[in-house]
């Protein structure tokens, strides 16, 4: 066996368990993130919804443009940005640990999305199309993934996290070659996880195409 060979073999035994409990770090980050901005969201997004009956009065105008406002600013927040701010701005008695700041920067983006689209889904719903709500739920897995790919940017503030484990593996390897085996692995997992999503979700959509056909 070649000593690169021996080399990533050798980090590979530590390496495995502990990106699996990283990975479950992810998760449970994007988790947290969307339990936090889907009541958010769910509020803003019903603030923002057009009055079925008359004029809407001038309290209604007033808070769905404030709505608006905040939904606008919760999509346009760089999550990394609002990271930093959590982590370093705010005052002592404030203080969030950097798992806990990620999950917060990460729940606007949950916020923006459950609100942009909890008022399309409400409107097909209104309109008498019966899609929109189960393409909603399906929305909310997609997000879901979404944010535990970006829950990696915890690695800049120190979250034992799949990227900073990932990070510090490859730093143990000397050969390039090995450090593409690695990258390669960890790349197949996440698109494993991907393609898991979407078969659940096809799997989910075809239940309720057979269930109101």
């Amino acid at each position: 066996m070649s000593a690169p060979d021996a080399s990533l073999l050798q980090v590979l035994s530590v390496f495995a368990p502990t990106f699996v409990r990283a990975l479950g770090t992810n998760l449970s980050l994007a988790l947290e993130a969307l339990a936090i901005g889907l009541p958010a969201g769910l509020a803003l997004g019903a603030l923002r919804l057009p009055e079925t009956h008359g004029e809407p009065s001038t309290w209604r105008r007033l808070s769905a443009s404030g709505a608006g406002t905040v939904v606008a600013l919760l999509r346009a927040a760089p999550a990394f940005v609002v990271m930093h701010v959590l982590l370093h701005a705010l005052p002592a008695r404030w203080a969030m640990s950097p798992g806990g700041a990620v999950a917060w920067s990460l729940s606007a983006y949950a916020a923006a999305y459950v609100a942009d689209n909890l008022r399309v889904a409400v409107l097909d719903w209104r309109a008498g199309a019966r899609g929109g709500v189960p393409l909603f739920l399906m929305g909310l897995a997609r997000a879901y993934f979404v944010m535990v790919l970006s829950s990696g940017f915890g690695a800049a503030v120190g979250v034992k996290e799949a990227t900073a484990v990932t990070l510090r593996a490859l730093e143990q390897l000397p050969q390039a070659a090995d450090r593409l085996c690695l990258i390669g692995g960890v790349v197949l997992v996440f698109v494993a996880l991907r393609q898991a999503v979407d078969a659940a979700i096809l799997a989910a959509q075809r239940g309720v195409e057979r269930r109101s056909g």
